[in-house]
């Protein structure tokens, strides 16, 4: 009986794959046993969170590079290799030099507050400047009437309404200006924010804190630091002011800045960031599997995910970020298209795999390929992104910092209403075609609070044009934490996301035209 029931599935499964495109048997080769031994290793403590720079992320790419190697996939990095180099310096706090006083008291970094790594050594009055956006054009200036130069100005963590629904690339096309361009412009010391998610963990965010890498040719090093205070520090400050620390917390987390004040004159912050500098490198994994047209070989879908997470805490007991979703969910199922598209049949263009460094330093891989890329930039069509889709939602999960995370059969898919709605509708296709994954578009809006759609690696090719999707399974109590390891992944939906992104790259790589170009001025006006 149960053979025959298993002759019987198996001709069902061919008589209803009978008319299904190609692609699918090919698809079918990702599997959540081959994703469970890449994450195994990708993610595991010896690897060392993979820092930007380190030893961890160069094996990572090693062993990427080991497995396209194996599989024939072509070098596309530089100078004939898989690799392509970052090469930035490195500003990294000093914390046993590094202290803040107030009156009397003296506050330690990492315990009560954490710094950007721009040197300073100055004692500084200070003013209350909300959330210190300003916008000229709209007669909207919280530094009115304020002396800003040679002061610290005290700002509170959020954004304006207004440059919540723009997004912020369009924000500043109509004329909003930062905290941190107007503390430059004003001749600002330093900006001291009012944080209160940063403020809670204070001593867990000091090391990503503590280093600032900016990239050889490509970024400008701040000159005006910012610090985060912890609750202490705070108290310090507004003690005898006319809000109180209490009152301005409250504020922030509710969004609603203050009217700005200059607190008391004789009220003096002493600040020494002792601040040391190096220059490093890193190196992004690229490779090419060529197209089968003699013409439309020329052009790529680019398919990528950052191999990157932010390495090992200061101090506790497990004290390792193994990053197993954030991304090495991403990195081990690009792994995974990779050999299906390298192993079997060819669609039309030829698919080129992006495993960025630097990621989580401020998108640093990506924005260095778009920049100097190594293969023709007008030759790519389209950029799919997978950055975090191994984790699912549990029933009966009740856990707040939870409550945006997909289900096992849904995925967050952000881009196409935003920028790119013809491979929304070949995703769509493919989709119905195959697993009817639920494609949530929650964060597919340029007024989503979180923004993600500035946040991950495809932003950088949305800014040359490239049309562009995301796939997303939400933020989750473990994001950025040592407890985000592999025996939370859910390797069957990682599977099945990983199958619909090989499948639309192929329908892509397959389609007698191109996706659209991203119109950047009409983004930047919505």
């Amino acid at each position: 009986m149960r053979r025959f029931l298993s002759l019987s599935l198996a001709l069902w499964l061919m008589w209803a794959w009978a008319d299904a495109p190609a692609w699918i048997s090919r698809a079918e080769t990702i599997t959540p046993t081959d994703l469970r031994a890449h994450l195994e290793f990708i993610a595991s403590d010896e690897l060392e969170g993979r820092d930007t720079p380190s030893r961890g992320l160069e094996l990572a790419g090693m062993y990427i590079v080991s497995h396209l190697q194996r599989w024939g996939v072509k070098p596309a990095g530089e100078n004939g290799t898989y690799y392509q180099t970052l090469r930035f310096r490195t500003d990294a706090i000093n914390p046993a030099e590094t202290r803040i006083r107030i009156g009397g008291q003296s506050f330690e970094y990492g315990v009560g507050f954490v710094a950007r790594p721009v040197a300073l050594n100055a004692t500084a009055p200070l003013v209350y400047v909300g959330n210190g956006w300003s916008n000229p054009d709209k007669g909207i200036d919280p530094y009115a009437g304020l002396e800003v130069q040679g002061k610290v100005l005290v700002v509170q963590a959020g954004y304006p309404k207004e440059v919540i629904e723009q997004g912020l690339d369009a924000a500043q096309t109509a004329g909003w200006r930062s905290p941190e361009q107007n503390a430059e412009e004003k001749g600002a010391l330093a900006i001291l924010r009012i944080d209160p998610s940063d403020m809670e963990r204070i001593e867990r965010i000091a090391r990503a804190w503590s280093q600032r890498r900016t990239l050889e040719g490509l970024d400008r090093a701040s000159r005006v630091p910012v610090i985060v205070a912890s609750a202490p520090m705070l108290d310090a400050l507004f003690a005898g002011e006319r809000v109180s620390a209490a009152e301005l917390i409250r504020r922030a987390n509710d969004n609603d800045p203050a009217p700005s004040f200059a607190l008391s004159p004789n009220k003096q912050m002493s600040i020494t960031l002792s601040v040391q500098t190096r220059t490093e490198t890193a190196r992004s994994v690229i490779g090419v599997v060529e197209g089968s047209d003699p013409v439309l070989k020329r052009e790529y879908v680019s398919i990528g995910a950052h191999l990157d997470h932010v390495g090992v805490a200061a101090r506790g007991e497990d004290r390792i970020f193994n990053g197993a979703d954030d991304n090495g969910s991403g990195s081990v199922a690009l792994l995974e298209i990779a050999e299906a598209f390298a192993t079997g049949p060819r669609p039309k263009r030829s698919i080129l795999l992006l495993w960025y460094a630097g990621e989580e330093r401020g998108l640093l891989g990506s924005r260095l390929f778009v920049e100097r890329p190594t293969v023709p930039l007008e030759n790519i069509v389209v950029n799919l992104n997978m950055d975090m889709v191994g984790r699912s939602k549990h029933a009966g999960d009740t856990n707040p910092r939870n409550r945006d995370l997909s289900g096992p059969n849904e995925v967050y898919v952000i881009g196409p209403n935003v920028a790119s709605p013809d491979i929304g509708a070949v995703l769509k296709r493919v989709n119905d075609q195959y697993l009817r994954m639920e494609l949530n578009p929650m964060y597919d809006s340029l007024s989503h609070p979180e923004q993600l759609f500035f946040r991950s690696d495809h932003y950088s090719f949305v800014s040359k044009g490239i049309p562009a999707v995301f796939f997303f399974s939400g933020l989750h109590a473990d994001y950025h934490q040592v407890t985000d390891s592999v025996e939370k992944i859910d390797f069957e939906k990682m599977a099945r996301v990983a199958r619909t992104v090989f499948g639309l790259a192929w329908e892509l790589a397959d389609a007698p035209e191109r996706p659209a170009r991203v119109n950047l001025e009409a983004l930047r006006r919505r």
